[in-house]
């Protein structure tokens, strides 16, 4: 086993090294010899280890076809990667699954097979861990064009949203509330690149492609867009949203539903939809239309923020000086209705519970929504991440009402005011923060 393990280190450090020339192309395998016998059934004899976590290596012993086209292996439900195989032994990662348990299938041109001696046990995987900056700096350092992940620094991430790239997942992020401060952060190179002209930060968000974005500073309501192929270049979309917010200013929070033709402004009076293809907008209601619901709501606070939920097909309205959230949705009819969903209760520590019979968001801001329908919010105040499931609200990360800069398992974490919360396309977190100095990574399956 310690040689094959071996022979996997290897051949995984080649593979990285055909891969690091900035192409997006697979390259071939190297070769490894064919030891399948066609003589002989299809087997599925052993694998090892018998336990893990998601992306380690597995290795099957057996007899089956080279052609990994024809092979496939499951972990319950989950189709794992097949990295190569020699007809005798084939290696893979992990996918992400259920924890516990679980049985491992070898599919062969859609034929199943298993074997008694296998049980693969899996662990599911939590961390909250730095992808960019340091807890220790004290200005910033951003080489003023590109410079590299290690040496980059922030003091604050106030917005953020994930895009692809290469090999995985890049992200975008507002630095502050002032200045010229958008960055593209490559992991896939290592790199970060700023991404000039656009004045003080407001919003940024990404479509359904994860290819494109669309982002507001927070002065003047002008629209900005960029995309994947153009190297996330800005440009002027020429219309000014009257997204009036903090002190005049304009800092419309942004975010896209499910046609990638329109993206959605909430502003300081009115919530707005964007037509980024005639390069208009349009008002969807006034805020006055909802005298109830909006009630003594202080709806041009600044970094405060809007989601789209693809599960409730529904948007979420976050009010960090109210310490609340307001669901908005358009039934079939078309007509909007808003209602109040969580928090707006007053309250020096957080409290949990019901999310509006007991809970006591402080300051909400960040929020996001995972395929399963969990909304999960950044309290500011209370320097925490809250998970809405239902009626449940529940804590997610760090050790609510006290700040800190401390990675390690989720509940052991300690954060310092998170502001911004974006999904990648493995459903982890990548968290921004005003006082904390990095943006960190938090996985939770």
């Amino acid at each position: 086993m310690e040689n094959n393990k071996l022979y996997f280190v290897f051949l995984f450090l080649s593979i990285l090294f055909v891969g690091c020339n900035g192409e997006e192309k697979i390259e071939k395998w190297p070769e490894i010899g064919n030891y399948y016998d066609s003589s002989k059934p299809v087997a599925f004899e052993t694998m090892a280890p018998n336990w893990g976590r998601i992306n380690e290596s597995f290795v099957i012993k057996g007899n089956f076809p080279l052609d990994t086209k024809l092979v496939k292996v499951y972990f319950a439900d989950k189709e794992a990667v097949i990295v190569n195989n020699n007809g005798q032994e084939l290696y893979g990662l992990i996918p992400k699954q259920a924890p516990g348990y679980n049985e491992v299938t070898l599919e062969v041109d859609g034929k199943k097979y298993t074997s008694p001696d296998v049980r693969f046990k899996y662990y599911q995987t939590q961390s909250v861990t730095t992808v960019l900056g340091n807890f220790d700096t004290s200005d910033w350092v951003d080489g003023g064009g590109s410079i590299t992940l290690d040496e980059f620094r922030l003091t604050q991430g106030t917005g953020i949203a994930t895009v692809a790239g290469q090999k995985g997942d890049n992200f975008i992020f507002l630095g502050g509330g002032w200045g010229d401060r958008t960055y593209f952060v490559s992991l896939d190179d290592r790199m970060v690149v700023k991404l000039t002209g656009i004045g003080f930060m407001g919003s940024v968000a990404v479509d359904n492609t994860r290819e494109k974005a669309t982002i507001m500073p927070r002065s003047g309501g002008a629209v900005y867009t960029a995309a994947r192929e153009d190297g996330w270049t800005l440009n002027s979309l020429g219309i000014n949203v009257p997204a009036q917010n903090y002190s005049g200013d304009n800092q419309g929070a942004l975010a896209y539903a499910e046609d990638d033709r329109y993206v959605y402004c909430r502003g300081g009076e009115a919530f707005y939809r964007i037509n980024l293809e005639e390069k208009s907008y349009e008002t969807m209601f006034n805020y006055s239309d909802f005298p109830e619901e909006f009630a003594g709501l202080n709806t041009k606070q600044w970094r405060s923020d809007i989601t789209y939920s693809k599960f409730h097909k529904c948007f979420f309205f976050s009010f960090a000086d109210n310490n609340g959230i307001l669901k908005v949705w358009q039934d079939d009819s078309d007509k909007w209705n808003v209602e109040r969903y969580a928090g707006f209760r007053s309250g020096s520590t957080t409290v949990l519970g019901d999310r509006l019979n007991d809970a006591v968001l402080r300051r909400p801001m960040g929020m996001v929504v995972n395929s399963s329908g969990e909304l999960y919010v950044c309290c500011a105040s209370g320097h925490c991440i809250l998970k809405i499931d239902g009626r449940l609200v529940s804590l997610v990360a760090g050790n609510p009402d006290k700040s800190g800069k401390v990675n390690g398992f989720p509940t052991d974490a300690y954060f310092d005011t998170p502001m911004c919360i974006s999904l990648d396309s493995e459903e982890n977190f990548f968290i921004g923060e005003e006082n904390s100095k990095v943006i960190r990574k938090m996985t939770i399956e």
